[in-house]
């Protein structure tokens, strides 16, 4: 019974929500939303329109571009390469000529060209997440002036009467009015793997009359009372919660900004001690100001940023090839870092396909039904005869592999993908005349279908709940034989279907009786099995789950799927061997202190949790220290996938939401595809540390030059635009070479790296500024000296800058850097092992590199027009002969650092 039309309009109709609408009955919903069962009226739903907004629902906050790209010159990185380059300007201005502006614009050329880059990037991400705009199906139909009417989704209002039927999604929150055979597939918002059978409102709203916005109809037709739209909807919900959430910086992001840190008051600290030195032996205040500069800038690693984001963007460029697609360059490496993974089961874990498992025939259980067609003893004739005949499941195109394919109810698909396998669906069923029955009906949980024979009969197949078909049966096929059903075989049949349902798995009873007359009542049948389903594992998902323990690497089970199904898969998997189940309802009653207890147990798995739920258990672990990956697929793991360190989305099933709110995506929602992934992103990680060790290592021999010069009488042996060489043209593409070297054998066998450890570490310091950095500035000394000496100049005589000894002291003094480069890099391809074998192993970045590095000290130093610009002369022969020895030197001392290392000399360690 519904309000009379007048009242209509008179006051304000409230969206409700849909979870608090139990024992309502129709008359308080029809109140409620002063609706009725003729729906609105077109100016009614005009105004209600305009009352509560279109019907959709953003997840995705959308970016100014122009603050995208001012954010890309406002991290601490490039802030300091700006620091850098205004530095060098002031430096030009009081010391023109010496390339100190060529400098600064070098940097702010770094610093644009990558800020371009990024930017160009976060856009076309910004443009593709901005493509989603909502969850909501473009044109629905609706009861509007007493008629049924198509309109655009987004004019949805709350008391509007909603049409469905079989493969819409539906629009907006309700309540169903009236339903045939309605089956609803909510595995998006509950993840929930297996569909649910909907009823219409008939004394109370129950949850099996609910109608939840972003599912799906399966199967059936219905309608629909709106009861709430857009964000106030449950998928509104969701996407609030995932909007509000914060992601946190990557470990990557927080590693680099320690390290600039680091740099940053390495070179104030080392540019304003010599700056206090020079004015104590009295050198003239302009003079430390320059030279304190010139420090500073020669500290500030230039090519640092390029190098990374090469780094990182080829890695991804390879992840792309491997079926993962990489949203932001950084989760690379964030991945790598992880220590564990959070997944979702249906769909991720599992093929979100139900199969057949096992059967329980003649009162035996067979589980390798791989080979039970194959044996003559077992005869599954009237298995096949009931799984194909009473069933509804509809033979779609063959794929390419020639195998058919099916839709519909997925137990249905299921049990037709079995025959299929064992003699063919159709095939049994253009044997038979279908000529009635009963359609799967919610409240007798039965289905039965009546066909006549090839010789003529008439025959019932059956198949539904095993406590309802058990009890309908007087006979049991065992040993091929029909005979009596005793009570012990109806108490042996009850326990192995209440086993099956332990273990998470569907179970079904199937049966059969011939038909008199017109005796079509569902009663004395022939029990035939019990046939068990579940949503298998995806079977490269083992040896993925293998792969994570030997990398330390734990993964942690939480679905909306039901307790028994999530621990029997999280079993299969080895995931867990014992699982305690922690469903939702004793999830909510837990402290953080008592969710971070549980949590410490490896063999707990989470079941029935909300979405808000997975967000709880995200930050839980991430205050334990853990770096957490999440995988999901559905709108429900959207919020859960943001807040995580890493979120990684199915792309082929995966929601537009989840895949929005992700870092990564997988292409072929292959679980084991992340394996190969956290391996990417382990070698980059180590890869990053390596050219960082790398081009550390020569700025001591940039730094002291300038110290050197301050304290003694000597020429300067180096000059802001050989610096300026040495970071951004010799030293790119080796440090891009080793950004792009394979992982090492072992870094699968190694576990997650602790979150204290640091991408530079102290050690790493050492190395550079300790060890390998001041062997190369004295190589170079000694160059530099030994030219000198052989033009005949003696110590503290003045030498212009511009004379030919000058220029080629300088010149030797830079190729000898260079050159001690190169044995720098061959030997920072392994962190730890020798890198003997890498000699031969061809990197094409860093051959060329090193080709690059030969051909630029000979150019430098034979070229006429270039000598003035990189202060540098031609060599004698002798000098190259010292250059060629170079690398084998820096090469050799520091293979012995890490044989030492190896042998347990710790504080040798990088």
């Amino acid at each position: 019974m519904s309000l009379p039309r007048a009242a209509h309009g008179r006051r304000k109709a409230p969206q409700l929500d849909l979870a608090a609408l139990d024992g309502w009955d129709r008359d308080q919903l029809f109140v409620a939303l002063d609706s009725g069962p003729h729906g609105l009226t077109s100016a009614e739903a005009m105004a209600r329109s305009a009352e509560y907004g279109a019907n959709t629902i953003r997840f995705h906050r959308a970016r100014s571009p122009w603050l995208m790209l001012i954010r890309e010159f406002v991290a601490l990185f490039p802030l300091l390469l700006l620091a850098a380059a205004v530095l060098a300007f002031i430096a030009d201005t009081l010391s023109p000529g010496e390339g100190y502006q060529l400098i600064g614009i070098a940097l702010l050329g770094v610093v644009i060209l990558n800020a371009l880059v990024s930017f160009v990037q976060n856009y076309r991400v910004e443009k593709l997440m901005l493509s989603f705009l909502d969850y909501i199906p473009k044109e629905v139909a609706l009861l509007r002036d007493d008629e049924r009417a198509l309109r655009d989704a987004v004019d949805v209002v709350p008391g509007d009467i909603l049409f469905v039927q079989e493969g819409d999604k539906i629009s907006a929150d309700g309540v169903f009015l009236a339903g045939e055979r309605l089956l609803v597939d909510e595995s998006i918002l509950t993840g929930e793997s297996e569909p649910v059978d909907k009823i219409a409102l008939e004394e109370r709203v129950l949850d099996t009359s609910r109608a939840r916005s972003g599912a799906t109809v399966m199967r059936g037709n219905g309608r629909i009372l709106v009861v709430a739209t857009g964000r106030s909807t449950g998928l509104g919900a969701i996407s609030d919660l995932s909007r509000r959430v914060e992601h946190d910086l990557t470990p990557m992001q927080l590693e680099l900004r320690d390290f600039v840190r680091k740099i940053t008051w390495l070179a104030l600290g080392i540019g304003g001690f010599f700056f206090v030195a020079g004015h104590l032996i009295g050198n003239p205040f302009w003079t430390n100001l320059i030279f304190a500069i010139g420090i500073i800038v020669a500290n500030v690693p230039e090519g640092l940023l390029p190098t990374v984001t090469l780094a990182l963007t080829q890695s991804s460029v390879r992840m792309g090839r491997r079926n993962a697609l990489v949203k932001q360059i950084l989760s690379v490496e964030t991945l790598g870092s992880t220590t564990v993974i959070c997944t979702d089961k249906t769909g991720t874990l599992t093929r979100n396909r139900l199969h057949v498992e096992s059967l329980f025939l003649g009162l035996e259980t067979l589980d390798d039904l791989s080979h039970v067609a194959a044996d003559p003893a077992v005869d599954l004739h009237a298995v096949l005869e009931v799984m194909a005949l009473c069933n509804d499941a509809i033979v779609s195109d063959a794929t390419d592999s020639g195998v058919a394919q099916f839709h519909g109810d997925p137990t249905e698909t299921a049990l037709a993908t079995f025959v299929e396998a064992r003699g063919g669906y159709l095939a049994w069923r253009e044997r038979f005349a279908r000529i009635g029955g009963q359609p799967f009906d919610a409240e007798t949980k039965l289905m039965s279908v009546i066909s006549r024979t090839p010789d003529g009969a008439m025959q019932m197949t059956v198949k539904g709940a095993p406590g309802m078909v058990i009890e309908r049966c007087h006979e049991l096929l065992v040993d091929g034989r029909w005979r009596h059903i005793t009570s012990d075989d109806r108490a042996r049949l009850r326990e192995q279907a209440d086993r099956y349902a332990r273990q998470g798995l569907r179970v079904l009873a199937l049966a059969s009786r011939t038909v008199d007359g017109k005796d079509e009542s569902i009663e004395k049948l022939r029990l035939i099995a019990l046939v068990a389903l579940v949503d298998p594992p995806r079977p490269e998902v083992p040896a993925a789950v293998a792969a994570c323990d030997s990398a330390g690497i734990r993964i942690v089970v939480m679905s909306g799927d039901k307790g028994e199904t999530v621990a029997y898969i999280a079993r299969r998997l080895g995931i867990v061997r014992n699982p305690r189940i922690i469903e939702g309802t004793e999830l909510e009653e837990l402290t953080s202190d008592a969710l971070a207890a549980a949590l410490r147990d490896e063999e707990v798995v989470f079941a029935r949790i909300a979405p808000e739920q997975k967000l709880d258990i995200v930050d839980a672990l991430k205050a334990m220290g853990e770096v957490v990956a999440m995988t999901g697929d559905g709108v429900n793991d959207a919020p859960a996938l943001k807040r995580a360190d890493i979120g990684v989305a199915m792309g082929k099933r995966g929601t537009d939401v989840a895949k929005e709110a992700s870092d990564i995506i997988l292409l072929d929602d292959n679980f084991a595809t992340i394996v190969e992934a956290v391996k990417e992103g382990r070698a980059v990680y180590e890869n990053i540390r390596k050219f960082i060790t790398y081009i550390l290592t020569s700025n001591i021999p940039e730094i002291l030059p300038f110290v050197a010069y301050v304290l003694l009488p000597i020429p300067l042996p180096i000059t802001v635009v050989q610096i300026l060489a040495i970071d951004l043209i010799t030293d790119i593409m080796p440090a891009i070479g080793l950004g792009n070297e394979p992982p090492e054998d072992d870094v699968m066998r190694r576990p997650p790296r602790r979150r204290d450890e640091h991408l530079v570490s102290a050690r790493t310091f050492l190395r550079s500024y300790a060890i390998i950095g001041p062997l190369e500035a004295l190589l170079a000394f000694a160059v530099f000296f030994a030219v000198l000496a052989d033009g005949g100049w003696r110590w503290g005589a003045e030498l212009a800058y511009d004379a030919p000894l000058y220029l080629q002291a300088a010149g030797a003094f830079l190729a000898t850097i260079i050159f001690c480069q190169v044995g720098n890099v061959m030997a920072c391809r392994s962190a730890r092992l020798s890198s003997l074998p890498h000699l031969l192993r061809l990197n094409a970045w860093i051959a060329g590199g090193i080709a690059v590095e030969v051909l630029f000290v000979a150019a430098i130093t034979e070229l006429p027009w270039l000598h003035r610009l990189f202060s540098a002369n031609p060599l004698p022969a002798w000098v190259w002969a010292l250059l060629i020895t170079a690398p084998l030197v820096v090469f050799s001392v520091e293979e012995l650092r890490k044989w030492l290392v190896r042998r347990g000399a710790h504080w040798f360690a990088a």
